[in-house]
């Protein structure tokens, strides 16, 4: 039996044990929230992805509740490839258990199986098949599983403190066939103080990378709202208004998903805002509040605040509201902004600092991290781009991205990973459902076993590569 062969058939006879695995990390709710990067159910998806390495006789290291390190292979060269084990919340709307892996056919159904633990699992069968079948490759494999990469990527930096960068990396969170660019991300806290009193609360989201499924705004019961039905409808929206006391409260939903990708979601911030405003009742200055939800936050792209911008490359600046919290009468919006590496960072705050300022709102907090544009003419790219290209023949190029990854900090690294397929409609899932960061994430089975046979070539090439190169050290005339 060639190689080829023997690779796709080692991958078919280990599938099931390959979803027991990604399984056994999708039932941990390992959440990372800010100032709770290391909660115990982030620390105990370290021990089980600990465990799980263990059993197929791997060394593993604990990089002090940072991140995990899996090690296979000896040399001067260290290959790094990164992934992360801790997730976004579920949020409200599932139609399946978020914290189990369910299998529909060829796709799994559950927080993270897409990001990014089934891609992470994925790695580590390729490292295994390599070691039960003796392939020693001439430089070290390092796969290193952060567990704050959703709460802005503190592991890595902290691990880069401590511990050398890779010769060559690459990142596992992301899609094929290999993204060498990414916008810079800015995430931005807009506050308000003296709500009037008509405000009782307003409340969306918890995770600042995401778009929520549902916006809830608290309103006095004595306020005339007037009829929102037929508005809602035109949109295409829900909302659900429920009684207590002397409040009302106003639930809108839209389409959650990832921040960078306003085109997959509908935000309910912004809806609340376009819909609420309209109450005959309401203050001027209530009104003014709701208006600014309405501008922040439903087009996406950042046009109401005068900060929109494009590229011929990183195509159009994104903005999403992604958190909204009243404290005392103190309101919070938390807005992710995804930028091109050509726009000035300071100048886009001090823009949106003025559109905000017209409604009485404040930057309180501002923290970003740019974008970069990578090349794709190294020797080590080309050896990723010919494994893929080797393994799956569609003939497509490397791109850029809106979302962020591991590669925007560690040195000489590149994002390759098996992203989400974009197809899953015979699962028959309601709108806006499957993506990443969204209700019912998905995964194809499938789609993980090619990439695992994308990985093994990619570390093969990498190892011609490197012993072609120690060649000529050592001979250097010839």
């Amino acid at each position: 039996m060639d190689r080829e062969d023997d690779i796709r058939q080692w991958i078919d006879m280990h599938e099931e044990e390959l979803v027991r695995d990604i399984g056994e990390l999708v039932k941990i709710p390992s959440v990372s929230r800010p100032g709770q990067e290391q909660s115990d159910d982030v620390v105990e998806a370290a021990h089980s992805m600990i465990k799980i390495a263990a059993q197929y006789g791997f060394h593993t290291e604990n990089c002090d509740n940072r991140c995990v390190k899996v090690f296979y292979g000896d040399g001067e060269r260290e290959v790094q490839v990164w992934g992360h084990l801790d997730v976004v919340p579920a949020g409200e709307g599932w139609t399946y258990p978020p914290w189990d892996c369910t299998r529909k056919g060829d796709f799994l159904i559950g927080r993270g199986v897409s990001d990014n633990k089934g891609a992470v699992i994925t790695v580590l069968y390729c490292l295994r098949y390599m070691k039960e079948h003796n392939i020693k490759p001439c430089f070290r494999i390092s796969q290193i599983c952060g567990l704050s990469e959703e709460t802005g990527m503190a592991d890595a930096a902290y691990y880069l403190t401590k511990w050398p960068a890779p010769d060559f990396g690459f990142v596992s969170d992301c899609r094929f066939p290999l993204c060498y660019g990414e916008k810079g991300r800015c995430v931005v806290i807009l506050e308000r103080d003296s709500v009037p009193e008509g405000i009782i609360d307003m409340t969306a989201g918890e995770a600042s990378n995401s778009v929520p499924a549902e916006a809830v705004i608290r309103i006095d019961r004595s306020i005339d709202m007037g009829d929102m039905e037929e508005e809602a409808l035109r949109l295409g929206a829900m909302i659900r208004r429920e009684v207590s006391g002397s409040i009302v409260s106003y639930t809108i939903n839209g389409t959650p998903g990832h921040a960078a990708a306003p085109d997959r979601c509908v935000n309910p911030i912004g809806l609340a805002g376009r819909l609420l405003k309209r109450g005959t009742g309401l203050k001027e200055e209530e009104k003014h509040i709701l208006e600014f939800l309405q501008k922040a936050c439903l087009d996406g792209y950042g046009k109401e605040l005068g900060i929109a911008a494009g590229d011929p490359v990183f195509d159009d600046l994104t903005c999403a509201g992604t958190v909204l919290e009243m404290k005392g009468r103190t309101v919070r919006l938390t807005m992710d902004i995804r930028y091109q590496p050509s726009v000035n960072a300071g100048e886009m705050v001090e823009q949106l600092q003025k559109a905000a300022e017209r409604y009485g709102f404040t930057v309180s907090a501002e923290k970003h991290r740019d974008g970069y544009c990578g090349s794709i003419d190294s020797e080590e790219v080309r050896a990723l781009l010919s494994a893929y290209d080797h393994v799956v023949k569609d003939g497509k190029k490397p791109y850029v991205m809106g979302g962020n990854t591991y590669a925007g900090m560690i040195p000489n690294t590149v994002c390759f990973g098996p992203g989400i397929p974009k197809d899953y409609s015979e699962l028959g899932l309601p709108a806006g459902h499957g993506g990443g960061h969204g209700c019912d994430e998905i995964q194809s089975v499938s789609s993980l076993k090619k990439a695992m046979e994308v990985y093994i070539h990619a570390f093969m090439n990498l190892n011609d590569l490197y012993k072609m190169r120690s060649g000529k050290r050592k001979n250097p005339e010839s």
